[in-house]
């Protein structure tokens, strides 16, 4: 018999993605195994994951907002205490009826119940950090797992836990990103022309409007190049506004073109040739397996400014280069794909070229094998 596994997260495609790597590779290589994914009734997950034709079960579960007023500060503590007891008691049940052989957590609130379930009935789980600096949930989770998989070997330095719990797993990167290079190139789609220079630009799942205006204004600079194809995925909230603004570019001879969400990032990966965009920690994964130049400009917000530790990662790898937030221009972005096309493009050979040659792109794998219990 196989192991019975069951994998918890959701929220954003950022702890979404990497589980659906890991669950891919079970299904296609350990076909014994028996999963089952808790999530939330509203979060992404129900969709994406529920597309793997696997179990997959609700329970209840929020985060802890603690901006705002007094009132809605309390009223958001309540809902989370609420919450928080309700999935715990849901996922006893879920624990007791499933029996999992081991629990992997990938993030978000939605793992806060069914860790607590676990530790309550002594169960053997996994974590899964994607970002440089650990989140406040998988540090206090930490000291009582089992293995704790990290994308960045670096993030062991912000836990206090044995290294023998420790695995260097890097981020698991999905199936369909994994064999972007193996399909034709379909520039066609995108409206754009086949083999030319073509430099994409995006801002995450919700887009950043500051990273669209630049880019149009990149594009202006560059708009009288026939060698050179910009693309920007907007994001959908941006969209409709960027069109009206950009009536005269957004049109069939434009060598520009704009869409407010792209589903098929592998498609968009085969045909990119410079990346400019966020630094997620799925955004950088998939840079990384698929070996794209990026300019990188961190979202200053982020919680513990993860996402600028991110980026380093592929900046000390040869890999992106980093603009900071404040520091985002069209004549500084300008400047770079300037510098890049110099000496017959050494630059940008040598940071195209240059692959990451360690387990940051092995995630799937790796994991896969501690959950199933085939690891060396």
């Amino acid at each position: 018999m196989g192991k019975r596994i069951l994998i918890c997260g959701g929220g954003t495609a950022g702890h979404i993605y990497p589980a659906m790597s890991i669950i891919e590779e079970i299904l296609d290589n350990h076909k014994n195994c028996n999963i089952l994914y808790v999530g939330t009734e509203k979060g992404m997950e129900r969709d994406i994951i529920t597309s793997l034709n696997i179990n997959f079960m609700v329970i209840k579960a929020a985060g802890l907002i603690q901006k705002g007023s007094l009132f809605k500060k309390i009223i958001n503590y309540f809902k989370f205490i609420f919450n928080l007891i309700s999935g715990f008691l849901k996922s006893i049940k879920i624990l007791i009826f499933f029996k999992p052989d081991i629990i992997l957590g990938m993030g978000g609130y939605v793992c806060a119940p069914v860790l607590l379930s676990a530790i309550f009935l002594r169960k053997k789980f996994a974590l899964h950090e994607q970002n440089y600096i650990p989140g406040r949930l998988n540090k206090f989770f930490s000291k009582f797992c089992t293995y704790f998989f990290l994308s960045f070997k670096e993030t062991a330095n912000y836990l206090k836990i044995p290294e023998s719990k420790i695995i260097y797993s890097g981020n698991p990167v999905r199936k369909i990103i994994r064999e972007a290079f193996s399909k034709m190139k379909n520039y066609k789609k995108y409206g754009l022309d086949d083999g030319k220079f073509t430099v994409t630009a995006f801002g995450g799942s919700l887009g950043a409007n500051k990273i669209n205006n630049t880019f149009i204004s990149l594009y202006e600079i560059f708009k009288d190049r026939e060698d050179m194809q910009f693309l920007l995925i907007s994001g959908s909230r941006f969209y409709e506004n960027l069109k009206k603004e950009n009536e005269k570019i957004n049109n069939l001879k434009s060598s520009l073109k704009i869409f407010p969400y792209v589903n098929e990032m592998d498609e968009i990966y085969n045909i990119t040739d410079l990346i400019i965009s966020r630094s997620g920690a799925n955004t950088v994964a998939e840079i990384a397996y698929c070996n794209i130049p990026a300019i990188l400009i961190p979202y200053p917000f982020a919680i513990n400014n993860h996402q600028y530790f991110n980026a380093t990662f592929l900046e000390k790898n040869g890999k992106a280069i980093i603009i900071n937030d404040n520091d985002l221009n069209s004549s500084k972005l300008a400047e770079i794909i300037f510098n890049l096309e110099r000496e017959n493009k050494k630059f940008y050979n040598e940071l195209k070229y240059k692959k990451i040659n360690d387990n940051f792109v092995n995630g799937h794998k790796i994991i896969t094998k501690y959950l199933v219990g085939e690891r060396n």
